[in-house]
């Protein structure tokens, strides 16, 4: 359901507490780092590196909000203020997948990641941007042997037609791998006419393939495997970029990938 402007700030009251939170540099940290352990002002000095009148005057504000209690000498959170830093700590965790990689984010489509798969970005942030150089323009590709090694059950989104990527599925495949493909109606079309359907058909029967075609524009590539992930997407002006991947092999990173598959699954019809 879509929100209009009047609609959103009776829902969320004008958002008063974000912007309480957001309009100052310092009440977010004190509140941030008051989530770990209570903290004296001393404390707060040493690690914000800050003067005792600007952490005083955060300190007041975030008391004059409930937000903080003061104990003699130390500080800590109120319940309203568990429930604020937890929420403040995931929109950062949130935002620091774009905010750490904001070049890579604003050159390349993300037209089609569902919106939904962005309230879990903070899955994504210990990934890693594997990118070609000039020493070694085959990066990626060595990222996907690599995941794809010790794959037993294959999840892949195919954007495009590559016969790089299809012998590397196949190698796969015949090591005993299984594979749900997803992907589109051109790539459908070309897979038809190749050598490699025929294989495919085949490890279908023995129920160690699935292919499925979802319709409209499909603008990324994903591997995914129990050991890992690694998600290729396309630049604003729709060619494919096969220069950088993003790379996570943490449970987190894992668990985003799934959900994002799924949601394709969904969308998608078994046509293999």
């Amino acid at each position: 359901m879509f929100y209009d402007d009047e609609d959103v700030s009776k829902k969320y009251g004008d958002f008063l507490i974000v912007r309480f939170l957001l309009a100052s540099k310092i009440r977010p940290k004190l509140l941030l780092l008051l989530s770990k352990s209570d903290y004296d002002l001393n404390g707060f000095r040493k690690d914000l590196d800050k003067p005792s009148a600007s952490i005083l005057h955060g300190l007041k504000e975030l008391e004059s909000a409930n937000m903080i209690k003061k104990n003699f000498k130390n500080y800590s959170l109120t319940s309203k203020g568990v429930l604020c830093s937890a929420s403040l700590e995931k929109l950062f965790e949130d935002l620091y997948i774009f905010q750490s990689n904001k070049d890579f984010w604003l050159s390349h489509s993300i037209d089609s990641i569902p919106q939904e798969s962005f309230k879990n970005a903070y899955l994504l942030k210990d990934s890693v941007f594997v990118e070609s150089d000039e020493q070694n323009l085959s990066k990626p590709l060595m990222k996907y042997l690599d995941l794809l090694g010790s794959c037993k059950d294959m999840k892949i989104i195919l954007p495009i037609f590559m016969d790089n990527h299809l012998e590397i599925i196949l190698d796969n495949l015949e090591k005993g791998s299984n594979l749900v493909l997803i992907t589109n109606n051109q790539v459908l079309s070309s897979l038809r006419d190749s050598q490699y359907y025929k294989k495919l058909v085949d490890y279908s029967k023995e129920g160690k393939v699935s292919i499925r075609k979802l319709d409209g524009d499909l603008k990324l590539f994903l591997i995914l495997c129990n050991n890992g992930v690694a998600l290729n997407l396309f630049f604003i002006d729709g060619l494919f970029d096969n220069s950088c991947c993003i790379y996570n092999e943490t449970a987190d990173g894992i668990v985003w990938a799934n959900l994002l598959f799924d949601k394709f699954v969904e969308q998608s019809i078994k046509v293999l």
